[in-house]
């Protein structure tokens, strides 16, 4: 389950002393910390088969190292992978051999407090500030592929100033506002309890939740965008997707339906969609050759 859009049972809840009382909602701070700790998932033998032929490398990100996995020649343009919320980078492997045939080179981020990244805590601008780091150690990628939460802080990370010829976003929230606003109605938050819960959030971002909404993310709409999203999505409105293309000039939405929120990254028609959207558009003079330490 994405925390982004996560049920109500996903997040701890309070109890009272009585063993025979049924449980209380959950306390706004229990919601804060689900929406900003997420659960790290073991490494699997097909994670270990996924990133068997990546080089794995360091990116000093607010004093943590994260790691980041390519494939690739050295003179090959870079497509960057996102991955989403308790996922990791080897999820998003089945871009790769495309990609590769394609003549990219391939960087797959483990986001703060994913994968075999260090970090506890993290959030959209947090991820977001960590792809920036990655382009600002290595240079910037070419394009970019951003799942859910990696899609969020890829749009993060243009209005701040990342530079890509194409990017492609699958199902990723368009406002931070609406993910807390959403969250709160799915944990039973009355309207006291959910304007605490933005104002906790918006401090532990260190930003106004208004930062990381459309009006503010805008100014990085600079590049042709494919959005791929399934219309029955369950963790993450189809609305959102709708939104987005609206407010991006060079956009393109296309509606898959039957992948869901997560089969979306095994699916062979996105894949397919991606890679030749990134050959069609991401040859442009950005371009940038990465080399990975």
């Amino acid at each position: 389950m994405n925390k982004l859009a996560m049920k109500q049972n996903d997040i701890p809840l309070a109890t009272s002393s009585s063993t025979s009382a049924p449980p209380s909602r959950p306390t706004t701070a229990a919601v804060l910390q689900a929406l900003i700790t997420p659960r790290r998932l073991a490494t699997s033998d097909d994670d270990r088969m996924a990133l068997s032929a990546a080089r794995p490398f360091s990116v000093d990100h607010a004093g943590l190292d994260l790691v980041a996995w390519r494939w690739g020649q050295e003179t090959d343009p870079i497509v960057l992978l996102l991955h989403g919320w308790e996922s990791r980078a080897s999820h998003m492997a089945s871009f790769v051999a495309p990609l590769l045939q394609a003549g990219y080179g391939i960087i797959a981020l483990d986001g703060p407090a994913h994968g075999e990244s260090q970090g506890e805590l993290t959030h959209v601008v947090d991820y977001g500030k960590a792809v920036l780091a990655l382009a600002d150690q290595f240079g910037p990628p070419a394009a970019v592929i951003g799942h859910s939460a990696g899609s969020a802080a890829s749009l993060y990370a243009y209005a701040h100033g990342l530079r890509v010829a194409a990017s492609v976003q699958l199902c990723g929230p368009a406002s931070l506002s609406r993910v807390v606003q959403r969250t709160a109605h799915l944990a039973g938050l009355n309207a006291e309890e959910a304007h605490a819960l933005e104002q906790q959030m918006a401090m532990h971002i260190g930003a106004p939740l208004s930062d990381v909404d459309l009006q503010a993310l805008q100014s990085g709409f600079l590049h042709p965008a494919l959005i791929l999203h399934d219309p029955e999505d369950r963790e993450m409105p189809y609305e959102e997707s709708r939104t987005l293309a609206a407010a991006w000039p060079q956009a393109q939405l296309r509606p898959v339906a039957g992948t869901g929120h997560r089969r979306i990254l095994r699916s062979p028609a996105v894949v397919d969609a991606a890679t030749g959207f990134i050959v069609e558009h991401g040859t442009g003079k950005l371009n940038m050759h990465f080399s990975g330490r």
